[in-house]
């Protein structure tokens, strides 16, 4: 009876201390997760990494539909799904720089210029990631902003034009 009042004394304590501190569940289901405590903050990229990171992994203006699963292979990853802006630095930078909308809901900024985009779409997984791209035109552009563009969020079709 001294053990089983000794744990439930135990969880009471544990589910107080953790009711009390900064701790947020997280949503895991997209395949970028935010900061959501200080540990976290400390360690995450600096916008200047952040942003060379996505100019490495999302822009490639020559890219085409056949490449997807070698220049991804190239980038050491494999996850569901990749894109590729097939655009100038200077073209997304103007994203987060004047050519954009910030949506305040959701904190992403939309681009007012249209890209062209290579959707890569694995279709093998490990050890032998395979892709298979599709180029889709006339696409806005979702990108979190940090002076410039540090994360790719997702394209939606600009069904203005």
């Amino acid at each position: 009876m001294k053990i089983l009042f000794a744990y439930v004394l135990l969880m009471l304590l544990s589910a107080t201390v953790l009711s009390g501190s900064n701790i947020q569940p997280r949503d895991t289901s997209s395949a970028t997760v935010f900061p959501t405590n200080e540990t976290e903050e400390s360690i995450k990229l600096s916008d200047e990494e952040s942003y060379e990171n996505f100019i490495l992994h999302h822009l490639n203006k020559d890219m085409i539909e056949d490449k997807c699963t070698l220049v991804i292979s190239k980038m050491k990853m494999c996850k569901k799904t990749h894109t590729f802006i097939l655009a100038d630095e200077d073209d997304v930078q103007k994203v987060c720089n004047g050519e954009g909308k910030l949506n305040q809901r959701d904190g992403f900024t939309y681009s007012n210029a249209n890209f062209n985009i290579v959707d890569c779409k694995l279709t093998a997984e490990k050890p032998n990631c395979v892709y298979k791209g599709e180029l889709l035109t006339n696409r806005v552009v979702v990108v979190k902003c940090g002076g410039f563009p540090v994360h790719y969020e997702r394209h939606e079709l600009n069904f203005a034009e």
